[in-house]
């Protein structure tokens, strides 16, 4: 969800020059530090200056005043959203604050606090991008505050880090709902596990998704490979961040729920593929879980 927020300060008030008395390096870098200062106050970690985003936020700046003087064109939140993608970040969200120099100090800071300055300490966005120009004889400063994907995707993923303990939680989670079927639960398999890492390294590394390789391998076929002794069934399923989110995904599946309560299967085996991928997964991230159900 994205927001664009109007707001109305005075520069000096932050201790910072007006636009023309300062080189473009020191006057980013002074916001930074103003604005980390605020946010180690409040206990959130620091902004750091991304390329991209100062490039985005000048021509928002540029562009707000195009009509001349202080008349602002706003921009439409998808457009922005849009310049983004173009421009290479990947944004899971943002806010864009403005900032213009007005006559009272105290009043226009108060306002900025009580108004919009809670986007400048919101913990979720690390990334900051900072635009500049004239809006007739004042500066007038555009704030883009990004949430990048990859940072979005490290805070989701960071709880599945102990793949010991997420494949004993599937498991019993597994078992959980064989019990209450009236099956026989699932004991792990450390063969099926290797296969099944192996197919979820293999489909991030190739950038590809489904049961058969690029060269046609299925899933029973890799597993007499590795050495089991039968065929095998296999569920796959992607951007689920937790045990008991992958696991209702294929519940909620006739054909994935009918491998997972498959009378004969006595073993289990999980892989679990977290990184960059292709496209296809939202800002390029992919979270890959496979699971191998065996009867040996």
């Amino acid at each position: 969800m994205f927001r664009v927020c109007w707001m109305v300060c005075i520069l000096l008030a932050l201790g910072l020059p007006p636009v023309a008395a300062q080189s473009e390096p020191v006057w980013l870098q002074a916001w930074l530090g103003r604005l980390n200062q605020e946010r180690a106050l409040a206990g959130v970690p620091p902004l750091r200056l991304v390329p991209v985003l100062v490039q985005v936020a000048q021509e928002h700046a540029a562009e707000l005043t195009s009509g001349g003087g202080r008349r602002y064109r706003r921009i439409p939140a998808d457009v922005i959203s849009e310049r983004l993608r173009r421009a290479g970040y990947s944004a899971h969200d943002w806010r864009e604050d403005f900032v213009l120099l007005t006559a009272d100090p105290q009043d226009a800071l108060s306002r900025w606090r009580r108004e919009s300055f809670h986007a400048a300490l919101d913990e979720r966005f690390r990334d900051l991008g900072v635009g500049a120009v004239l809006a007739g004889d004042v500066p007038l400063y555009v704030f883009l505050f990004g949430w990048h994907e990859g940072d979005y995707f490290a805070r989701e993923t960071a709880r599945l880090d102990d793949r010991a303990r997420v494949a004993a939680e599937m498991l019993e989670r597994i078992n959980a709902v064989r019990r209450r079927a009236g099956l026989l639960p699932l004991v792990a398999n450390p063969l099926l596990d290797r296969v099944a890492q192996e197919h979820a390294a293999d489909m991030l590394a190739r950038s590809y998704s489904g049961h058969r390789t690029p060269e046609g391998r299925g899933p029973s076929d890799r597993a007499l490979a590795a050495g089991y002794p039968s065929g095998i069934g296999e569920n796959i399923v992607e951007q689920r961040f937790s045990a008991s989110a992958a696991l209702e995904a294929w519940l909620s599946s006739p054909e994935h729920r009918r491998n997972i309560l498959h009378p004969d299967c006595r073993e289990m085996g999980l892989g679990l593929a977290i990184g960059e991928g292709y496209d296809a997964a939202t800002g390029g991230y992919r979270v890959i879980w496979v699971q191998n159900l065996g009867g040996s």
